[in-house]
């Protein structure tokens, strides 16, 4: 009786042994990556759309949003320092999935390892790659990886395409917007607050990319009141910012300057 327990506490201390060489050793891997795994909003609100032909700006916009909450909504950024630091040629694309590891300091300075799985990150202007975000401002931004949202320091590393409202003078900024794709400005909210960027794909959907000041987004229909749409593009502006795109939003009684980066083509 003595010598099976004897043999009993030998080979659980055999196993609380292992057991805790184990955990040390997993501590010790380095942190697995978060895959980042955009999705096209505007695919999808087109396959939405072309399945059901009558469903209101409303409805479309609500699945949007839908989308965007759960998966985030795809922001784009040319920096190649992701595809060099990879060892891959800057601009290229691939007939198999390419990956790409890198990190991005997150809100306690910890740098956090990510990855991403593309066949193409091709781009007029050098690299594209793809970050589902649900939120940005020039301070942070929240990338959504497989479901779960985390936030990091926005750094100048990773470069978003950046809106400014201008005042009068067109020499102070007031504000500060970014936008998901090479789009134009599509509108500006009667108080100045939003911009509006359509989301476009084969066809025009019926619905408005609303970027609030806080740096949030969602879809409204086109049709939704208090935008501003009205408008004029001024030609050959050039403060030396490199911001060349200028249209003002005129409403009867608001003027607004909506400076911007031209599409790389």
């Amino acid at each position: 009786m003595i010598k099976t327990r004897e043999a009993s506490f030998i080979v659980l201390s055999v196993f609380v042994i292992l057991s805790i060489f184990q955990a040390q050793k997993l501590s010790a891997q380095p942190n697995m990556p978060y895959v980042l795994k955009p999705i096209s909003v505007g695919e999808k609100i087109y396959q939405k759309k072309k399945a059901n032909p009558r469903l209101s700006q409303a409805a479309l916009a609500a699945y949007g949003n839908s989308l965007i909450n759960a998966y985030g909504l795809e922001f784009h950024t040319e920096n190649c320092w992701i595809a060099e630091a990879n060892n891959q040629p800057i601009g290229a694309s691939s007939e198999k999935l390419t990956t790409f590891n890198f990190k991005v300091e997150g809100m306690s300075g910890r740098k956090i390892p990510f990855q991403i799985l593309t066949k193409s990150w091709d781009a007029p202007c050098g690299c594209y790659f793809e970050f589902p975000l649900v939120s940005i401002t020039d301070k942070e931004w929240t990338v959504v990886a497989g479901k779960t949202p985390i936030k990091l320091k926005r750094t100048e590393d990773i470069d978003f395409q950046e809106v400014r409202l201008l005042d009068s003078s067109k020499k102070m900024v007031l504000r500060r917007w970014f936008k998901p794709l090479d789009d134009q400005p599509a509108g500006i909210s009667a108080d100045g607050t939003k911009l509006y960027v359509t989301i476009a794909y084969d066809i025009d959907p019926g619905v408005l990319l609303e970027i609030s000041e806080n740096g949030t987004f969602r879809l409204v229909p086109k049709n939704a009141p208090n935008i501003i749409k009205t408008h004029e593009d001024i030609r050959n502006f050039n403060d030396g910012s490199g911001f060349e795109g200028l249209r003002k939003f005129k409403s009867k009684s608001r003027s607004y300057f909506v400076n911007y980066i031209y599409a790389c083509t």
